[in-house]
């Protein structure tokens, strides 16, 4: 009983930035084995409360936004401003289309700010709202053209029509609309297919190229690297996010006093006391030397040290794993 009173008890909304952020520092404080034991008790408990509270979705759930018609009327009253002025000669073409583009685009995003508060204040348990916001099912923008407005459509060669959708799924489209919005989910859908085929060839042009690129030794013997502070401009997030993972190219001092040697992989534990040191001594503070791939001594294949720890396991990288390839498949 006296280990549970020492529990840290969290009492905080679980999304899935949370989540990531949470299984993080799991495997940094207990590693995979006990993580992954952890991981199926959250699975288990979230089957569970998903079937218990048992979700479903009907018309009257797809709450409109009271504020919409000012807001619409608003935008109407300036895109009318501006058609005069373009029938006076006061504004081109070109310039006319892109300020309604910018009118009815900012119109759409306070709508979907909007929609954001409304279901917040108004009900917080309606389920479009806890389907789209814990990423479930769907998103902010897809329940904005439910419950706001559809906003601008493309035509098939990509130019924004200036005649926005006004209306949104709940209400219903006129023909008008209706007939823009079909323009719109055609040029998605041929969109959809391109970019597809784009990827798979790029994925299997960058494969082609590093499929060479294998760990062959643990150490090629550099004795270069990269210098790393977070005095150069650089926010402490990116710095945190650059170390770790990453092998020393040289010690770390802190006055006298070694505190990391040369060869030595960085956790998250070194990564916090060098930040202590900059904010306590932003002067004194050396900068971080560390070995990247850049600076590996191979040429053809890369070591283990160069490469550091493989994000799958938080070890470092196995000897014989193909690094190339998978670098090639994750941006691919």
């Amino acid at each position: 009983m006296a280990e549970r009173a020492n529990l840290v008890f969290h009492n905080k909304e679980i999304d899935g930035t949370a989540m990531k952020r949470l299984i993080s520092r799991l495997i940094d404080h207990f590693g995979m084995g006990y993580t992954s034991h952890i991981l199926d008790q959250i699975k288990a408990l979230g089957f569970h409360q998903a079937t218990t509270t048992s979700i479903s979705l009907g018309i009257e759930d797809l709450l409109t936004i009271p504020s919409k018609g000012w807001l619409v009327q608003d935008a109407e009253q300036q895109s009318f401003l501006l058609e005069k002025h373009y029938y006076y000669g006061a504004v081109h073409a070109v310039e006319k289309l892109r300020q309604s583009v910018e009118i009815w685009y900012a119109t759409s995003e306070y709508l979907k700010q909007e929609m954001n508060s409304n279901f917040r204040i108004t009900d917080p348990s309606n389920p479009v709202y806890l389907m789209s916001f814990s990423g479930a099912r769907g998103n902010a923008s897809q329940v904005h053209q439910l419950v706001g407005m559809r906003g601008l459509m493309a035509d098939p060669q990509g130019q924004m029509i200036d005649l926005p959708i006004q209306s949104n799924l709940r209400e219903g489209l006129s023909l008008t609309e209706y007939i823009i919005s079909c323009y719109g989910a055609r040029k998605g859908v041929v969109d959809t297919a391109v970019r597809t085929a784009d990827a798979g060839y790029l994925t299997r042009r960058l494969v082609e190229v590093v499929q060479h690129i294998i760990v062959r030794r643990r150490d090629c013997g550099t004795i270069r690297g990269i210098f790393v502070s977070p005095q150069n401009g650089m926010t402490e997030k990116l710095f945190v996010q650059t170390l770790i993972g990453r092998v020393l190219a040289d010690d770390i001092y802190i006055g006298s006093r070694c505190i990391a040697a040369r060869n030595q992989d960085i956790g998250i534990g070194l990564v916090n006391r060098f930040i202590t040191t900059f904010r306590a001594q932003p002067f004194r503070a050396q900068p971080i030397y560390i070995r990247t791939p850049f600076t590996c001594r191979s040429t053809s294949w890369i070591c283990q040290l160069c490469y550091g720890r493989s994000p799958t396991h938080g070890d470092l990288v196995e000897l014989g794993e193909a690094v190339g390839i998978i670098a090639g498949q994750s941006i691919g």
